[in-house]
């Protein structure tokens, strides 16, 4: 039995080294990505990829606190990219959307 505990160990210690290498190459594309789509969805997954170390991390150290950690990091990190995206859009809509149909109506009328 201690002999699957410490494959198992070592799994996830490969595991964790492998996405912390990939999250440094997410990082890479996030600052020399030439468009903004390209930059919201690598930090979109530098998020994802954080979130799965935590709950690693967690399985490791045996510890649940840290997955309420990843809960709250996930939310915030949703809500970043939200308001990232947002941010970005508002200022390239000059013309707001015309969403009162009464006055499209009357227009016609006329």
């Amino acid at each position: 039995m201690e002999v699957i505990d410490n494959a198992y160990r070592i799994i996830l210690w490969i595991s964790v080294t492998f996405l912390s290498v990939s999250l440094c190459a997410c990082l890479v594309r996030a600052i020399l990505g030439p468009r903004f789509t390209d930059r919201v969805i690598s930090i979109n997954i530098i998020c994802t990829k954080t979130i799965i170390i935590i709950a690693l991390l967690s399985s490791l150290l045996r510890d649940s606190a840290l997955l309420d950690i990843a809960i709250v990091y996930a939310m915030i990190a949703f809500l970043a990219v939200v308001v990232l995206s947002k941010c970005y859009i508002m200022p390239h809509h000059a013309d707001p959307v015309n969403l009162d149909f009464n006055e499209d109506k009357r227009e016609g009328v006329k």
